[in-house]
């Protein structure tokens, strides 16, 4: 009988784990049809950011999907991760962020805004602010709309499955997109968020 209790208990915490990782952000990892680039695949070996990596995320010169995969590689942990805050510090020589690191470059606000929302997947509010201002700076760009599109998938999902799924559809439905994500880091979101569609009546 113990020995059946100790099962279940195992059961519910691995149930519960599941569930709080399947989710928009972190079921994903788009980063793996990038890991030909090395700063992706040295993202994804460590798991946390360095100053080799903070370095190619604030160049205003490297690709926005290369940031994102960059961002995507470095992962995600249920207990949280502060990649975010060793960006700034890293960057900033601050662990506050200011108005003038956002204007920094028209990518920074994105860099800041999917990297918290990384770190802190389960509450999403804190990175959409900055990942609207990116959108608003780079509204033509599919990366940054797709990243901004999913995270506010990430905070839908709390309480309408079809709400997240709507997020994204309006990137799909846009042909005035500037394509700048390959079509194989495209269709690894896509084939995920496509499982809420069947949430809508």
């Amino acid at each position: 009988m113990k020995d059946i209790k100790v099962l279940i208990c195992i059961i519910i915490l691995f149930s519960s784990n599941v569930l709080l990782a399947d989710s928009p952000l972190t079921s994903t990892p788009f980063h793996e049809k990038y890991t030909d680039v090395d700063i992706v695949l040295q993202a994804e070996q460590l798991g946390t950011i360095n100053r080799e990596i903070a370095n190619y995320l604030h160049d205003v010169n490297n690709p926005v999907d290369i940031k994102a995969a960059v961002i995507n590689a470095l992962g995600w942990d249920i207990n949280g991760k502060n990649n975010a805050r060793e960006y700034t510090m890293i960057i900033y020589n601050s662990y506050v962020i200011s108005d003038d690191m956002i204007s920094a470059s028209t990518d920074e606000a994105f860099v800041l805004g999917y990297l918290h929302a990384m770190d802190n997947y389960q509450d999403p509010d804190y990175a959409l602010p900055y990942l609207k201002m990116a959108q608003q700076s780079n509204s033509k760009s599919y990366t940054v709309n797709l990243i901004y599109r999913l995270v506010k998938a990430q905070k839908a999902m709390d309480t309408d499955f079809c709400k997240a799924w709507n997020q994204v559809n309006k990137v799909y439905l846009n042909d005035d997109l500037n394509i700048d994500m390959r079509e194989d880091a495209r269709k690894v979101i896509y084939d995920y968020m496509i499982n809420y569609k069947g949430y809508c009546k």
